[in-house]
């Protein structure tokens, strides 16, 4: 890639930046992440070579940096190799305490207290985001409602699980953008 098409890549990215970045949010799932790759995309559209074209500038940047999103996500998810697969096999297991066990079930049957609360879709929009890992596209295509939708019930799920679950650290800590797949 030449120079004048590298400059004009960083350029448009410039220009487009919020809007390029709040579409790789919501191919990544986080805000941070998509800040990251956007960060790491200015970096290697410098670092370029010659020899190559680009016919849409925002899907070429959009695509590149979801690479590197992807990219950066597998290497924070690597598997264990052998030698630390030993070491945890001599870890003492906590998860048995029955303290822990009982402060669990304990929790989730509050959360199922006010997840029966909760409206049918807004409930069915939190469950398919949290547990299953769905994009919020893909919860509104199978609900048959907009991405603003499910956006704005997802938040009020959360909210209301904060504000009904006050003692549930998990409820507390939750993210609008949490974890989901890429």
């Amino acid at each position: 890639m030449n120079d004048n098409l590298s400059s004009s890549l960083r350029a448009r990215m410039v220009a487009r930046y919020t809007e390029l970045r709040g579409k790789l949010e919501r191919i990544v799932g986080s805000r941070d992440d998509a800040a990251d790759a956007m960060q790491e995309t200015w970096l290697r559209l410098a670092a370029m070579g010659e020899g190559a074209t680009v016919h849409n500038p925002d899907a070429y940047l959009l695509r590149m940096a979801a690479n590197i999103a992807t990219d950066q996500y597998r290497q924070d998810n690597v598997l264990l190799v052998r030698g630390e697969i030993a070491e945890l096999v001599h870890i003492v297991d906590e998860a048995t305490d029955p303290e822990r066990v009982a402060s669990a079930r304990s929790d989730v049957q509050a959360l199922s207290q006010v997840l029966n609360r909760m409206p049918a879709r807004r409930r069915a929009i939190l469950v398919a985001a949290r547990v299953e890992g769905q994009l919020n596209s893909e919860i509104a295509r199978h609900l048959d409602v907009s991405v603003s939708t499910v956006e704005k019930e997802l938040r009020a799920a959360l909210e209301f699980c904060k504000k009904h679950l006050p003692n549930v650290e998990a409820a507390q800590r939750g993210h609008y953008a949490g974890a989901r797949k890429y």
